[in-house]
């Protein structure tokens, strides 16, 4: 494993480093995966996601951290975390599996599962909240699945492609995150 920051199961999450960036940008550049993200169109450059990266790396308020498979070191996707020193104690995540070769394989629900008992159990998190687009079906039951629950819904809040979407909103509560039995994460210990 390189520079684990948290081990589940099958994955382990690291810093997301500027050496990433081409991966990324060819996620955020993949046709299918820019119209799940609701950004059909935008097209993401290098130096883009470079700075995003290095603001990341200095910002005290965020962690991004990419997804890597244990079995053979391979990145996968990535999680956002922002807010980690709010007040409320109030998360907002964002997360992508990039690679489509690892959809359906647990890798998700894995990665999440041990960000969210680290959010939870050791930074002290109240709440984690995300939205997705009401037609990423895929993404409505992953965050179902996981056990967040579906707290509204913004109406025609987001306009691509001719359209307008709408955006569901997505909230869990420590209170409602249950590990499974005897299932641990672990976070390096430096």
């Amino acid at each position: 494993m390189q520079n684990p920051y948290l081990r589940g199961n099958s994955v382990y999450l690291r810093p997301v480093e500027v050496s990433d960036a081409p991966l990324i940008q060819g996620w955020h550049n993949e046709p299918e995966l820019r119209k799940l993200s609701g950004a059909p169109r935008l097209v993401s450059s290098l130096l883009t996601e470079e700075k995003d990266i290095k603001d990341s790396l200095e910002s005290e308020d965020e962690v991004y951290l990419m997804i890597v498979k244990k079995a053979d070191n391979k990145p996968i996707g990535f999680i956002r975390l922002n807010g980690l020193t709010s007040f409320e104690r109030t998360v907002w995540l964002r997360m992508s599996i990039g690679d489509k070769t690892s959809w359906d394989k647990g890798y998700g629900s894995d990665a999440m599962r041990c960000v969210l008992y680290w959010l939870f159990y050791e930074v002290n998190i109240h709440r984690v909240e995300l939205e997705t687009y009401a037609t990423n079906e895929r993404a409505l039951k992953f965050f179902d699945h996981i056990g967040f629950k579906r707290e509204g819904v913004r109406r025609q809040a987001h306009f691509a492609d001719g359209k307008y979407y709408d955006i569901v909103c997505f909230g869990l509560l420590r209170n409602e995150f249950h590990c499974e039995k005897g299932r641990k994460y672990d976070r390096k210990r430096t």
